[in-house]
């Protein structure tokens, strides 16, 4: 089994056995991860699944500038979104943790959120920099839809609304995670993207994404 010390924090590499979800808000990323869960409950397969922002303290911090209950400047949004990732990547309990005892990883969110997000409301570069170093998943999933669909759904959920839940924003980061894509589709041929039309059943979806994932972890 590999080893994933800390060491790689500071090297790009593609990670097995790690799946990340992305998409605007109200795509139904995590609605799809839950149904994944039952699935692999069902089989007993080792896996873990998680999300970003965290729980740890990090993640609660991001969680309430998201809400606005707490006002900082984009630039120190993006270096808290790194800090929380950082720590659900390398630290206790955290993603490559559990990659190392054997578990195939699916998290609701990674880098490309920020890349995505935060590289609309301050300095690419920064976030560019503040992200580059973190591993790469095997497998990409990106759920895309309209972003007045995806809006609708966040209204009719019934949580608070965050901050860059606008569809004008909403379009933009629409915009920005295709020419992501497109350029790590074209950079790093070892990263699998897959997109999803997430305006289709999510029992269909889920459909798709299980006859990809079944089988992980992959020894």
């Amino acid at each position: 089994m590999v080893s994933y010390q800390k060491m790689t924090y500071y090297y790009i590499m593609i990670v097995r056995n790690f799946v990340v979800f992305e998409g605007l808000d109200g795509t139904g990323t995590t609605t799809q991860l839950k149904e994944l869960e039952k699935r692999f409950r069902n089989v007993n397969r080792p896996v873990h699944f998680t999300a970003e922002p965290t729980d740890r303290e990090t993640g609660k911090i991001v969680r309430k500038v998201l809400s606005g209950s707490v006002a900082v400047e984009p630039e120190t949004l993006a270096r808290l979104f790194a800090a929380d990732r950082g720590e659900h990547m390398y630290g206790t309990d955290g993603i490559l943790s559990h990659l190392e005892s054997g578990k195939a990883v699916f998290t609701d969110r990674y880098v490309f959120s920020s890349l995505a997000y935060q590289s609309l409301s301050c300095d690419p570069l920064l976030v560019k920099t503040l992200n580059e170093p973190f591993p790469l998943p095997e497998l990409l999933f990106f759920f895309d839809i309209d972003p007045e669909l995806a809006m609708t759904r966040v209204h009719t959920r019934g949580a608070g609304k965050e901050i860059f839940e606008t569809t004008e924003f909403q379009q933009r980061v629409r915009d920005k995670y295709r020419e992501i894509l497109d350029h790590y589709g074209t950079t790093e041929p070892g990263m699998t993207i897959v997109r999803i039309n997430a305006a289709e059943s999510i029992e269909t979806i889920t459909e798709n994404i299980w006859s990809l994932v079944e089988n992980l972890p992959k020894l």
